[in-house]
């Protein structure tokens, strides 16, 4: 079997065949007639060589595979996937969009992977760069700095606001963040890319392999980095006990929450592979709903268009810290409320000044920062107040020693 025939690009809409691109049987078919299924090991095996998973100390229950009866626990801390970033707060899979996911501590950035007509890997969703630029044409038929130079901001709602202009981020640059943050990326590999390899080996130059997750069945990831984690997007023809069988080479699961019962993802874990569907089809309300209800099949989390939101449903806020921005003769140019851990800042919350009996407020802006108020300020305190995803914090305005 060629990588043409394992390779296999996922859409968010969910999988079609793994491995193979397979039609589908016949409605009505036995599960044991599905050829699908001896297919799919036959590719399996040829993965199974080249990989290197940690060791598995899950004792597989099979009878649950059909009666999960109380659903498994996921994991203790929810595994959250920001979606092209916190997209609702900039551009799609730009820095800001990513650095912002970062600040709410979600574990992964979701990285639509693109390559260039030179080779180089970017961030961009689509196959052609009309919609969210102002540009036109395929991205492989594109050079880097071609990609580069256009507006990725040009499109509703952000065009003419504060994040007009953008730039089309490289991959390094969004593993570079993720190095800082301490967390991963999850690569949605595309069409144009044709070097999983090297793309593999960028990963790793960054060491963020083992906290990442590749949207791939290319045998090169494997080979260029044996630990690579890869996800499988499943569809709901595949019988529990070959969800197990996958699991043992796909480390986590993913697609639409309506694809998993909590018996497919017991199945799932009893190989030591996570669960995390898409929790984003139907709006910010429903994100919730849908991560609450599979975190209540067993799920270990989702992946979403709103960390935010996410995370407070999660219980799981981040800490948060008031910084100064400074500027000549150490005039206090603005504060900015950032992630006490990682320094990244969180927009759009408020910030309360208050000094001598008198208080302003303030909504950080880019990058979580916003100039002081109108007025004297110094030594005035300010704080904010919390919310469910970030905790509250405080600083006081104070001279420059």
């Amino acid at each position: 079997m060629d990588v043409r025939t394992l390779r296999r690009t996922v859409s968010a809409a969910g999988a079609i065949a793994l491995l193979t691109g397979l039609a589908a049987t016949q409605a009505g078919a036995e599960v044991e007639e599905d050829p699908r299924i001896e297919q799919y090991r036959q590719a399996l095996a040829q993965l199974r060589p080249l990989t290197d998973p940690p060791a598995c100390d899950q004792l597989p229950e099979p009878d649950r595979w059909a009666d999960a009866g109380t659903p498994d626990q996921g994991s203790a801390d929810a595994v959250i996937s920001a979606h092209r970033g916190a997209l609702t707060l900039a551009p799609e899979n730009t820095l800001d969009s990513y650095a912002y996911a970062f600040a709410y501590g979600v574990d992964l950035v979701e990285v639509d992977v693109q390559q260039t007509k030179d080779g180089r890997f970017v961030a961009l969703h689509d196959s052609t760069v009309d919609r969210t630029t102002d540009g036109n044409g395929n991205i492989a038929d594109l050079t880097f700095d071609e990609v580069r130079a256009l507006n990725a901001a040009d499109y509703a709602p952000w065009k003419g606001g504060a994040y007009d202009p953008a730039q089309v981020a490289s991959l390094e640059e969004v593993l570079a963040l993720a190095q800082q943050a301490g967390k991963g990326v999850e690569l949605d590999i595309k069409g144009s890319v044709t070097e999983e390899g090297e793309l593999a080996e960028l990963v790793g130059e960054y060491g963020l392999v083992e906290e990442s997750i590749f949207n791939s069945a290319d045998p090169r990831v494997f080979i260029a980095e044996p630990a690579a984690r890869l996800i499988y997007n499943r569809d709901q023809w595949e019988p529990n006990f070959l969800v197990y069988e996958i699991a043992e080479i796909f480390k986590v699961f993913g697609s639409r929450l309506d694809e998993y019962t909590p018996e497919s993802i017991a199945a799932a874990h009893d190989a030591c592979a996570i669960v995390m569907p898409h929790a984003y089809d139907a709006g910010p309300e429903q994100e919730v709903a849908q991560f609450l209800q599979a975190r209540a099949m067993g799920a270990d989390g989702v992946q979403t268009n709103q960390p935010e939101l996410i995370v407070a449903a999660a219980g799981e806020a981040v800490g948060s810290a008031i910084e100064t921005v400074r500027g000549e003769h150490g005039r206090i140019d603005e504060i900015c409320l950032v992630n006490a851990g990682n320094g990244f800042g969180f927009p759009g919350k408020p910030v309360t000044f208050e000094r001598g009996g008198r208080s302003a407020e303030v909504t950080t802006g880019r990058g979580g920062c916003v100039a002081p108020p109108e007025g004297h300020w110094l030594g005035a305190r300010v704080t904010f107040a919390g919310d469910g995803a970030v905790h509250a914090s405080a600083a006081r305005l104070v001279p420059t020693p």
